[in-house]
């Protein structure tokens, strides 16, 4: 598991690293927004198994992406700080506690990779 979080901490240094050229904006004046960015503690503590960005691939085949789970149907901020709140909920692999800051910071940018042309990726 060490050898996993070393090499996923070697590609975010390097991916840190990466420039990109200016581009021009799109035509008739239209602004591309970028997604936000996960937070440190997003990326620390759940990336290690889940795609915590909607372009990624979550590295353990069985960890759902941040993005599929957003965009789940009948899925509410209620209900993922519930389940996030439960960690009976949470499947042997997650042993993770979370303090209520901490669910509230993961729930509310989970809930930022909602998108109305939302496609689930072939697992």
């Amino acid at each position: 598991m060490k050898h996993i979080a070393t090499i996923a901490a070697g590609c975010a240094v390097l991916a840190a690293c990466q420039t990109y050229p200016d581009r021009p904006a799109p035509p008739g004046g239209a602004v591309a927004s970028a997604a936000a960015p996960a937070p440190d503690f997003v990326t620390g503590v759940c990336g290690e198994c889940h795609a915590v960005t909607s372009d990624t691939v979550s590295l353990d085949p069985q960890a759902p992406g941040f993005a599929d789970i957003a965009n789940s149907p009948g899925l509410t901020r209620a209900t993922l700080v519930t389940f996030l709140s439960d960690a009976h909920n949470y499947p042997m692999q997650m042993d993770v506690d979370l303090v209520e800051e901490d669910i509230e910071l993961v729930a509310d940018y989970m809930l930022t990779l909602r998108s109305d042309d939302y496609v689930k990726r072939p697992s």
